[in-house]
């Protein structure tokens, strides 16, 4: 077995973990050179560390155990801690990690994978995580760790769509949002990637589901990514279209928040969601939530969000384009936004 002369050292492994010192005593007195990605390639894929970091003289410190494993399984060295047995080099046999073998990016590694938001991109979703509760947060993150387990890197992602509806109920509006996130290469397409209903006891007006969808598209940081918003709600497909075309026709608060995120994702395109499985799925929830009570629904005050973008926007105004053409593709419910576009079928 090789000699280890460089470790690297995972993001969840801080520089001031007792970690290091157990494995500094476990390689002895020979010298070793620690690359911390938390410093030196922030955000980095774990495909990205396999494939371009490792190498036969290297070993990972990692406090992830389906990375630990991945990398013993390309041959590679790996230590992590378990309570069983303290810092081990050996597989864990109850912890499984499928080697996808998901396509790498090509060039060499980057100083930082950071998420790089535009300055109005990163104002919005500054706003509008004051309106949203610790554990939504927590939930987002854990949302944008799964779909980044799935594509291993954001260069895979082709492209999003959701599937929006929403129908008024004795005790408000009652909506929501399915996402689907397209892949490039050989990497299957995410479904769903982000699902979730609310219930707005006050508002009744077409783009409240809309809003809603946006708003999490920005906090799962996929804005940048070419976005099909299918409406099953004609109205809402309306005034959409109208927004795209001239973020001036926006009338209300909720048309000027709508406005806003259209302006700041990337080639929003709209079209009328009338036929297939992701109409059948998006009606059928909506029909049990007006039915049912649930605590799947997120009681929330959408017009309050509404009105602190709205206080918000005298600093990114400047930065808004108001001659967007509206792009319309196939009137079915999502599919591919790019490339062929195969009808209701979303694999």
């Amino acid at each position: 077995m090789n000699r280890i002369e460089r470790v690297v050292v995972d993001e969840c492994v801080g520089q001031e973990s007792p970690l290091l010192g157990q494995l500094c005593q476990h390689l002895g007195e020979r010298p070793v050179r620690f690359v911390f990605l938390a410093s030196e390639h922030p955000g980095i894929p774990d495909i990205e560390i396999l494939d371009k970091l490792m190498d036969a003289r290297s070993a990972l410190l990692t406090q992830d155990r389906v990375l630990h494993n991945l990398a013993i399984r390309r041959g590679f060295r790996s230590f992590v801690q378990t309570p069983e047995s303290g810092l081990t080099d050996r597989r864990l046999a109850h912890v499984s990690a499928p080697d996808k073998n998901l396509p790498v990016a090509s060039g060499a590694v980057r100083d930082s994978y950071l998420h790089q938001s535009s300055p109005e991109a990163q104002a919005i979703t500054e706003c509008l995580c004051g309106f949203l509760s610790a554990h939504q947060l927590k939930q987002f993150r854990t949302k944008r760790r799964r779909i980044r387990a799935h594509f291993g890197s954001p260069d895979n992602i082709m492209a999003t769509a959701l599937t929006i509806g929403q129908r008024r109920t004795a005790h408000g509006m009652v909506g929501g949002y399915m996402l689907k996130v397209d892949a490039r290469h050989a990497v299957k397409s995410l479904f769903p990637a982000s699902e979730s209903y609310f219930l707005d006891h006050a508002g009744n007006e077409p783009l409240q589901a809309t809003c809603w969808a946006l708003v999490h598209l920005f906090q799962l940081q996929l804005q940048s990514y070419p976005l099909t918003l299918y409406h099953i709600d004609g109205a809402a497909l309306v005034r959409c279209s109208a927004l795209m075309d001239d973020r001036g026709a926006a009338v209300t608060a909720f048309e000027r928040m709508a406005a806003r995120l259209l302006a700041a994702v990337s080639r929003p395109n709209a079209a009328e969601c009338t036929k297939g499985r992701f109409f059948d799925r998006a009606t059928d929830k909506l029909s049990q939530l007006a039915r049912f009570g649930t605590n799947e629904l997120v009681s929330l005050d959408l017009q309050a969000m509404a009105s602190g973008l709205a206080d918000d926007v005298t600093k990114t105004d400047g930065a808004w384009s108001t001659d967007r053409g509206l792009q319309r593709p196939s009137e079915t419910c999502p599919i591919s936004t790019l490339g062929n576009r195969r009808q209701n079928d979303p694999n």
